[in-house]
């Protein structure tokens, strides 16, 4: 059931406006999530983005780039609890709310598990960093008030 959901389910179609800061992220060296490895991520403070064939997904903030991506977001647990980006695209593929899976409410199965981890690993991820967590969370602020990506939004 996992694959027909996912084969039948896309982004939509959008994109931010112009603006000179989602310039910037956009513009930012994209990097294949199948190919990272946790040494390719920095471990700075920042902001990265998530886009899926080619479509703008997800946009975070991070005290450490590579711990929120690495572990967080590409870990294999089977609790969501600790990545929004998890749940959501949970919700997206497998139709299961994001109250059931905030805060381990429901563990997933091991074959949504890899539902998950296999459309995260289709994607590319981009990030900037910035000079603390604080600037990390005031940027991504300033990025959703202009554009809310369709993943931050479940």
């Amino acid at each position: 059931m996992a694959n027909n959901a996912r084969e039948s389910t896309e982004l939509p179609e959008s994109a931010p406006p112009p603006d000179h800061e989602w310039d910037r992220l956009l513009a930012a060296p994209r990097r294949v999530v199948r190919s990272l490895t946790s040494s390719d991520i920095d471990v700075r403070p920042g902001v990265y983005l998530w886009r899926h064939g080619g479509r703008v997904a997800y946009v975070g903030k991070a005290k450490s780039l590579r711990d929120r991506i690495w572990k967080r977001h590409l870990g294999g647990s089977r609790s969501l609890g600790g990545s929004s980006l998890r749940r959501n695209v949970c919700e997206l593929l497998l139709g299961i709310p994001t109250s059931e899976t905030l805060r381990g409410r429901r563990k997933m199965t091991p074959e949504e598990v890899s539902t998950i981890r296999e459309w995260l690993r289709e994607c590319e991820i981009a990030w900037v960093t910035t000079e603390s967590e604080a600037s990390a969370l005031a940027l991504e602020e300033r990025l959703r008030l202009t554009w809310m990506p369709p993943l931050n939004r479940i």
